[in-house]
């Protein structure tokens, strides 16, 4: 649920900005974004209260010496880099004719991240989330890879398919990998560091990738992007590794991130 409850206003607002900045210009996407991050305030009150979980709690300090979290966590931080520079740096790199070209583009990614979110869930569910980490990370190699093709409309869509779709199954799977390594205590630690993680990646994302585009170009700044994330693959060696048990008995798992 809460990977649809994040990827649907992605899906919604990402092309719909691009679109009204072409028609009304960026003071009125700038201004909307702000009355609607202002407008969730009064829904604060109604949040539930901090619900006391079994086992021992785990503090961020310990989560960041902790191996079993602090990798999962880095793949991730590295994989949201990419993400950072697709929603940043995709309208820049197509000819600036194509408008139309960049709003399907920033609808089709979060569609496919939403989609493979909930993917992930089931299936991690069912069958465990380890195995989706490689595959969802040679996923987004690959689409960032394509997205060297910037010229080609096509080549731009599939691009942005594929790297939703790896993108959308790293997050679910590696958020699912940590919550089960700590007890029921520790989720609002792991919560933190995987969102941390997240948002470290895609502003290192945003500011990095303008540097190396100005020194080689966006065709082989996506390239080397790609041979990044290809790179992670020996950090998942620890992919089988199995969760840590709670105090109480119970291994601290949580249900399906959908």
């Amino acid at each position: 649920m809460a990977g649809l409850v994040g990827g649907v206003p992605s899906l919604v607002a990402l092309p719909l900005g691009v679109w009204q900045a072409a028609h009304a210009g960026y003071g009125v996407v700038f201004t909307a974004g702000a009355v609607a991050a202002l407008a969730a305030i009064p829904t604060v009150p109604g949040l539930p209260d901090r619900i006391r979980a079994s086992g021992r709690p785990v503090g961020i300090t310990e989560a960041l010496r902790t191996a079993e979290l602090l990798r999962p966590a880095t793949v991730f931080a590295v994989s949201a880099v990419a993400a950072g520079i697709v929603v940043t740096f995709l309208p820049l790199a197509v000819p600036a004719s194509a408008t139309g070209l960049v709003a399907a583009a920033l609808f089709v990614q979060p569609a496919a991240a939403t989609a493979a979110r909930w993917f992930a869930g089931r299936h991690g569910d069912r069958h465990g989330s380890a195995g989706l980490v490689l595959p969802g990370l040679l996923l987004s190699a690959a689409g960032t890879a394509l997205m060297a093709l910037t010229g080609s409309p096509v080549a731009v869509v599939a691009a942005v398919a594929l790297f939703g779709t790896g993108f959308g199954v790293v997050q679910n799977s590696m958020l699912s990998l940590m919550y089960a390594r700590v007890p029921a205590a520790g989720y609002g630690t792991v919560s933190a560091l995987w969102n941390f993680a997240h948002d470290a990646g895609m502003s290192v994302g945003a500011v990095g990738f303008g540097t190396l585009a100005a020194a080689t170009g966006y065709p082989w700044a996506f390239a080397l992007t790609a041979a990044m994330l290809g790179a992670l693959a020996p950090a998942l060696t620890d992919r089988g590794a199995a969760p840590r048990t709670a105090e109480d008995g119970s291994t601290g798992r949580p249900g399906p991130v959908t």
